[in-house]
């Protein structure tokens, strides 16, 4: 049996969180035995704790005040603060006052504890104490990689312990691989989705065609280039209705312009944030992606294809690994549309097509992103770097 550490150190419960959720749900528990530390006391440990997962926060077991989530803003940082030599200078102070502490009280924590293996749930730059005190403790440890961020040479050299950088997408590994990460320690893996329990569901009679997006609404998520979209349709056709389900800052300027526009006022919907963003997902006729912006994978649209639901998708980042056009669905170019209304047109005209689409999205997910597939690939690695460090051990 082998007791792996999850280090989930996101502010706020996303895509990392969701994923390993279902990751740790999944293990084979006559292995492995999985303990989740979260930096913030998240709504989401309810979920692990109900599923007998074992989950602490570091402020539980360090015996202090539960830290609060930053509150999520959208930074654009001046040019001269996105220059190498700052990032560095940043990276450095970043490390003395904030990493370096907390790796040190970690390391002692997790030799303590006896853990076979760490897996950084986050990224190389989001969870670099946790890889330094991993190091530190004489633990192994593997590093998940979820977005495009750009590690500095401090942290590049911090780094330098993991055994594995687990790249949810080919867009993200190559991403890693130019920013000068060790290309033979760079797998990879891409997120896996419950198929087995997100089937097809029958749609509800309907004379308009239902048109969703879900995610967080962040500029870069794209959601305003649906809403010009949803403009651009309605002024032509009168059977469509389209739903956004998400919070963020952008929601009070999309709610503005809705509730401005007589075109958009009663078709276009905001909907918050949704527990139920499945049920939305599998009840649509079409579901959308609209980034501008690279998407590291496109975790909602890999649910709208296990749910057979045709994808458009913005043709950038990892989406065009998800999305195969004209055979499960169809990518444009993002930030473009009139380019994304063209491909909605498209199949809101064609009952048929959406229906062939949505059967070949349901039978790409099952081949190449199941959970199970996802899950049993991530034990491999396991495996293979619990093994390597036990015979850098020598013998017991």
């Amino acid at each position: 049996m082998h007791r792996i550490l999850y280090v989930e150190d996101a502010p706020a419960v996303g895509g990392s969180t969701v994923c390993l959720d279902e990751l740790v749900r999944g293990l084979d528990r006559s292995r492995f035995e999985p303990f989740v530390l979260f930096a913030y006391d998240l709504a989401a440990r309810a979920a692990f704790s109900s599923a007998r997962i074992p989950n602490t926060t570091e402020a539980a077991i360090r015996g202090t005040r539960e830290l609060s989530p930053p509150e999520e803003i959208e930074i654009r940082s001046p040019g001269l603060k996105r220059t190498r030599l700052c990032r560095l200078l940043w990276s450095l102070k970043s490390y003395a006052l904030i990493e370096r502490p907390r790796a040190a009280w970690l390391a002692e924590w997790i030799a303590r504890e006896g853990f076979a293996l760490v897996h950084a749930n986050n990224s190389v730059t989001a969870n670099l104490a946790a890889i330094v005190a991993a190091a530190r403790a004489g633990v192994p440890v593997v590093s998940h990689q979820r977005g495009y961020f750009r590690p500095t040479a401090f942290q590049r050299f911090a780094t330098r312990s993991v055994e594995r950088f687990i790249c949810i997408s080919r867009s993200i590994a190559g991403h890693y691989a130019a920013q000068g990460l060790p290309g033979d320690r760079i797998l990879t893996v891409y997120d896996g989705i419950d198929v087995a329990s997100l089937r097809p569901r029958p749609k509800p009679a309907r004379d308009r065609v239902l048109i969703a997006w879900a995610g967080r609404l962040v500029s870069w998520k794209g959601a305003s280039v649906l809403v010009e979209t949803a403009e651009t349709i309605l002024a032509r056709r009168s059977d469509v209705d389209f739903v956004i389900a998400g919070a963020g800052p952008e929601l009070p300027g999309l709610r503005e312009k809705i509730e401005r526009s007589a075109l958009l006022r009663d078709r276009v919907h905001l909907a918050g944030f949704r527990n139920d963003v499945r049920d939305l997902i599998a009840g649509c006729d079409i579901f959308v992606n609209s980034s501008i912006e690279p998407e590291p994978l496109g975790h909602s649209a890999l649910e709208a294809m296990a749910f057979g639901v045709p994808v458009v998708a913005s043709a950038c980042g990892g989406l065009p690994e998800v999305v195969e056009h004209e055979v499960s669905g169809l990518l444009f170019e993002p930030g473009d549309d009139e380019a994304l209304a063209g491909a909605l047109l498209k199949l809101i005209d064609d009952g048929d097509l959406r229906s062939r689409f949505g059967i070949a999205s349901r039978r790409r997910a099952e081949r190449i992103f199941s959970l199970e597939n996802h899950v049993k690939t991530i034990q491999a690695v396991y495996d293979e770097v619990i093994e390597h460090a036990r015979r850098l051990s020598g013998p017991v």
